[in-house]
This record gives C-alpha cells, sequence and structure tokens, in this order.
C-alpha cells in the first residue's frame, strides 16, 4: 500500500515531457498522470509503477527489468522505451540506452523526451550539430515541453550562437504566455504552465550569465529583467542574478536580491554565507563586527539567568553565520573566535564543534582538528535519539554523523597517521560506496600515500558494481588523472556528464582541459561548459579559475583579469591562481602588478627549510596553502621562468 503511495508522486518524473493530450484513450490503455502519448496499458502498469519505484530507489536493475517486462505489453510505446533509455544511462549502458531511443523515435519520429536523451548524450561527446538536430526536433514536436528549449538554448550559447539562442528564449516566453491565459483550476493546465514558468526564467538566466561574461553587461541585465518577468519568486533566477551583481561589484544590489532569497529560505546556509561573503568585501568590518557578536555572547552565558534562550540562540546562529565565510575565505583565526563564542553559549553543540574542528584544521592544526571531531562523533553517539538542539543549520545528524567520520579520518592523514586514515576511509568506502564524498576522501587518503594507482583500482570496482553512479565516476576520473591517465580521465568526466549533466565538477575538469588543449573548437566548448559550472557554483575560486584561464586563451583579456581577480578573492593564496592572474596582468600591460602576483605565488611554494619566518600575525590570520608536492614542483618551475621572462 505504501509502494503505491509513493509511485503517485513519482508520476511527474515519468511524465514530465508528455505531448499534449489527443483522443481519448483506450478503455484497456490508462494514461500516466492522464497525459496522452504516454499511455501504459493495464496488463503493464504494474510493471510501470514498479519500475518507477526502483529508479527512485536508484534500483536501476530493477528497473530496467520491470520496464522491459512492460515493454512485453506496450512494445509500440516510445514513452517505455525512453524511460528504458534513462535507466541505462543511469547504469552508464550508453549504447544499450541509444538503441531504445533509436526504438522510440522510429515508433514516433517527434517524440520529444527521446529527442532530449539523445541530445544530452550526443552533447556529451561532443557531437554539437547531431545535438542541435535533436533538440530542435524535441521543440518542434513537443512545443509545450520547456525542457527542450532550454537544452537548445545551453547548446547554442555553447556555440556561440547567441541570437539563435535568444529567440529560443522568445519562443519560450510566448508559450509561456499562451499558456498563463488558458490556465484554470486544471490541475495538469497548472502543472504545465509552472513548469513552462520555471524553465522560461532558467532560460533567461542562462542568456544572462553568457552575456554578462562575454561583458556585454546591458544585454545581461536585459535578460536577468526578462528572467523576473517569467518568474519574479524564482530562487535560482535570484541566485544567479545576485552571483552576477555580485561579480561586478555592485553590492548593495547584491545584497538585494539575496535578502529576498532569505525570504524565502531563511535558514539557507548557501544564501546566509552569501549574504556574508558580499559583507566580507570589507573584512575588517566583518572581524568587527564578530568581535561585537563576542561581546554580546560574553553577557549572554548560560551562567547569567536574566538572558533569555532566545537571546542566546540568536547570538550563536549570529556567530555562525559569520563564522562560516570566514572559513571560505581562508581566515579561520577569526572563525575560530567566533565558533569558540558561540560554544560557550551552547557548549559541546555538534554543528558548532564540528566548524570548529574544520577551523583547527584549516589552520595547519589537524590533529587538534582529528581530535575534535572524534569529540562530536562521541556526542552524537550518545545523543542519537535526540538531534542536537538548537539546529542552527537544519543538518540531519545522519549527514552530520557521517561528515564528522570523514573528517576525522581525512585529518589523522594529514596529521601523518596515513595508515590510520586509509583503515578509517576503507570502513566508510564499504558502508557507503557511491557517495562522491567518500569516494574523493578515499582517493586523497591512497593518494597521500602515494597509492593513487591502488585507489584507481577500489574505485574502478566500485563502478563496475554502481555503473549508475556519477560520485563514483567523477572519483574515478580523478583517481586517473592523478595517475598521470589524462586521456582515460578525460573520457570518464564525460560519462559522469552523461547521466548528470550539472555536475559542476566535471564541467569544470573537461573545460580546464579542453582550455589546456588550445585548439579554438576545444576552447569553444570548454567556453561553454564552464560557464555552466559557474552557473552552477559561482562561488567556487577552482571554476572561476578555470573560466578566466579560457577566456585568456580566447585572447579576451580584460575579462579574463575581471574573473581571475574574482577567482584571487575566492581563493586567496593559491599559486595555480596567481599564476593565471599574472599572465592575464601582462596580457593587459599590467607588468608591475604581475611581477607581484608571481613573486606571491612563489612565495607560497618555495619549501617550507628555506621559506623565510612570515610576521607572526599575518601567519595567525591567513590559513596556510593545502596543496600537493608533487604538482608544486610543477607550478613553481614555470612561475619562475615567467619571472625570468619578466625580470631577467
Amino acid at each position: 500500500m505504501i509502494r503505491r503511495s509513493a509511485a503517485i508522486a513519482l508520476f511527474a518524473l515519468a511524465c514530465a515531457h508528455a505531448h499534449p493530450r489527443s483522443d481519448e484513450a483506450h478503455p484497456d490503455e490508462v494514461d500516466a498522470d492522464g497525459v496522452g502519448d504516454q499511455r501504459v496499458s493495464a496488463r503493464a502498469y504494474h510493471h510501470y509503477l514498479d519500475a518507477l519505484l526502483a529508479k527512485n530507489a536508484d534500483d536501476f536493475a530493477t528497473a530496467a527489468d520491470e520496464l522491459r517486462e512492460a515493454l512485453l505489453y506496450d512494445a509500440e510505446s516510445p514513452h517505455l522505451h525512453t524511460v528504458l533509455a534513462e535507466v541505462l544511462v543511469k547504469q552508464g549502458r550508453i549504447a544499450d540506452a541509444e538503441d531504445e531511443l533509436k526504438t522510440a523515435l522510429a515508433l514516433d519520429s517527434k517524440y520529444g523526451p527521446a529527442h532530449v536523451l539523445s541530445g544530452r548524450i550526443a552533447v556529451s561527446r561532443g557531437q554539437t550539430m547531431q545535438a542541435r538536430d535533436h533538440f530542435q526536433a524535441a521543440v518542434e514536436g513537443q512545443p509545450d515541453d520547456p525542457d527542450a528549449y532550454r537544452e537548445l538554448a545551453r547548446l547554442l550559447l555553447s556555440i556561440g550562437d547567441v541570437p539563435a539562442a535568444q529567440r529560443v528564449a522568445e519562443r519560450l516566453g510566448d508559450r509561456l504566455q499562451a499558456a498563463q491565459k488558458l490556465s484554470s483550476d486544471d490541475a495538469d493546465e497548472l502543472v504545465a504552465a509552472d513548469r513552462l514558468r520555471d524553465q522560461a526564467a532558467a532560460v533567461w538566466v542562462e542568456l544572462g550569465r553568457f552575456q554578462a561574461q562575454h561583458g556585454d553587461d546591458s544585454a545581461a541585465e536585459s535578460a536577468f529583467a526578462h528572467a523576473r518577468s517569467a518568474s519574479p519568486s524564482d530562487p535560482d533566477a535570484l541566485m544567479a542574478e545576485a552571483a552576477y551583481l555580485e561579480a561586478k561589484r555592485k553590492y548593495a544590489d547584491a545584497r538585494d536580491r539575496y535578502l529576498r532569497l532569505l525570504a524565502q529560505r531563511p535558514e539557507s546556509p548557501e544564501v546566509i554565507a552569501a549574504l556574508a561573503r558580499v559583507a566580507l568585501v570589507e573584512v575588517e568590518a566583518v572581524i568587527a563586527h564578530a568581535r561585537k557578536l563576542l561581546g554580546l555572547a560574553a553577557s549572554l552565558e548560560p551562567s547569567d539567568t536574566s538572558a533569555s534562550d532566545d537571546d542566546r540562540r540568536d547570538v550563536a546562529a549570529a556567530l555562525l553565520r559569520v563564522a562560516v565565510p570566514l572559513l571560505g575565505a581562508h581566515r579561520s583565526a577569526d572563525a575560530q573566535l567566533a565558533l569558540d563564542g558561540a560554544l560557550r553559549l551552547y557548549p559541546s553543540h555538534p554543528e558548532l564543534s564540528f566548524y570548529r574542528a574544520l577551523a583547527l584544521v584549516q589552520r595547519g592544526r589537524p590533529r587538534e582538528g582529528a581530535l575534535a571531531f572524534e569529540a562530536v562523533e562521541r556526542w552524537l553517539k550518545a545523543h542519537e535519539d535526540e538531534p542536537p538542539s538548537p539546529a542552527f543549520l537544519g543538518v540531519e545528524a545522519a549527514a552530520l554523523s557521517l561528515d564528522v567520520r570523514l573528517q576525522a579520518a581525512l585529518a589523522r592523514g594529514k596529521a601523518g597517521e596515513i595508515q590510520e586514515s586509509i583503515r578509517r576511509v576503507r570502513a566508510l568506502f564499504s558502508e557507503r560506496p557511491a557517495d562522491e564524498g567518500v569516494s574523493l576522501a578515499l582517493l586523497e587518503s591512497f593518494d597521500r600515500a602515494g597509492k593513487a594507482a591502488e585507489a584507481e583500482h577500489i574505485l574502478a570496482a566500485a563502478v563496475r558494481a554502481h555503473p549508475g553512479s556519477d560520485g563514483l565516476l567523477y572519483a574515478l576520473a580523478n583517481a586517473q588523472d592523478r595517475s598521470a591517465a589524462r586521456g582515460k580521465a578525460l573520457s570518464t568526466m564525460r560519462k559522469v556528464l552523461a547521466i548528470q549533466p550539472q555536475h559542476a565538477g566535471a564541467l569544470n575538469y573537461i573545460g580546464y582541459s579542453l582550455t589546456e588543449r588550445g585548439g579554438a573548437a576545444d576552447l569553444r566548448e570548454a567556453e561553454g561548459l564552464l560557464a555552466r559550472a559557474i552557473e552552477l557554483r559561482p562561488d567556487d575560486g577552482a571554476i572561476a579559475d578555470s573560466y578566466g584561464f579560457c577566456l585568456l586563451k580566447l585572447g579576451r583579456a580584460v575579462e579574463a583579469l575581471a574573473e581571475l581577480r574574482r577567482a584571487d578573492r575566492l581563493s586567496p593564496s593559491d599559486p595555480v591562481i596567481l599564476s593565471h592572474l599574472g599572465d592575464a596582468l601582462v596580457a593587459t600591460g599590467g607588468k608591475t602588478a604581475a611581477l607581484a602576483a608571481f613573486r606571491r605565488a612563489l612565495g607560497l611554494l618555495i619549501p617550507a627549510s628555506t621559506r623565510r619566518t612570515p610576521n607572526r600575525a599575518a601567519q595567525a590570520r591567513v590559513d596556510p596553502p593545502d596543496r600537493p608536492d608533487r604538482n608544486d614542483a610543477k607550478v613553481r618551475v614555470e612561475i619562475e621562468r615567467k619571472l625570468r621572462a619578466l625580470a631577467p
């Protein structure tokens, strides 16, 4: 009974690509969620529902088996063939998925969902023109399905055809207006109008980001205005526009958009961190605010019976929300002070203690950090029946427990206890093999021991057991990269995108690899991939660096300089970013500033035994770098060459 009730919630997933209602259904056929051309016969219905339940539970083998049983009764259903293709893609069986899609299109050459999935597979292989044909066919065959519009617009932007992408956005806007005029109290029509509204906003947002990244601020602002018009409260549109305004240093406007988001998501750590990040433009002012909060915390300690619980909770939450972006800005000493103040109000609180342990590790004190993580783990075990109170960031106890165990294991490795780190991470991997964080931790712990090749074998075996896990594939690709198998890594990353087109890490890896190749076609594809990665993670310094590096290779030095400065602000003290920033400064005529950037980078890469002792105050305020030594040597040689060229 529970399984059947849960199936109702899955209908929207299975029927998201519906044709408009056509003739009445045959008496022996059941409409999937009441949508024509997705009919499933009564005999196939049981298998179809079980397939949806299995698919939603990531049991793709069972889902595929049930869909094949359904196809015994409905062999001429393009919908069933397409859903089976989606499951096969999740299993990593791309060739089999393509066979199912060909069958679906042979049955109905205008069936939109089959064209959309075929196009996504073509995109993952770099077959741009083939993908465009599929997406255009989907739009023509199913003009009220917004997914095809978005995929087509994104593809057109990736090849630089902005006018065509804008026409796609305008056409989708016209469909939205027509749907809004026709929408009534009918649930199906309301759902269809909502989907059109969401995707229309999303397409305009992508146009806005593209225009902004190409220096056309007027066009970008117009696109963001269209997105607001389509869906005024759409959270993704607000976040994208806020990130754009932040990048343009229009901090007051960015703060306005983030505050609108905060009204929708009062407890969202992402939004809270973004607001604090905007404020961190003036870091000293933020630290001054933190000191005021610490003063308030001192007057509200548990021994003070006149203080209310609400006051304590509000001050502790504010201190945590200041500490999180300070950690992101590599000011972990200041973050730790804020967290210590919050912990005086709520001693041993697991969320506060977790972030304090992170601060200790970032400060270069991994052994203390490991002990702090382990104390949090003990607290969670002792209180497993009572969730942390108050819940500051809304983190579930199970998720926090996994993160604590993972970070404790990694901290042990950073403290030199390599074998203990490997033992703990392997235990976690045996419990959660498809978890991306655990898989990457496995790679890091083995790599620290010089055993990246062994990690690759373990991850490859896990991929064979869980072929639909994009997280496992992503970790495997990273392992292949560290084993110097760049070609294999690139191929594996493309498989990640075939399963999860919005995987920011895979987009960044492929984009950076293509940028390093430097061919004209490679750079065009790289620009599109990296633009999507920035949309997904606008505050990631590594992605901003990749995009800036790509712009520099494309000859757009002024745009590259702005993006690389943003990357340096997001990830300070990163030698690779500083090296690219120096290149952009050279390209724009800033030789003196370029020399300073290269020297800063080199100072971070000089071996500790030969580095002069830094100023103690500065050392306490800025986190030490944490980079693999074998990469440092290569980067150091390259920067020394650049310095010699500028200042012989």
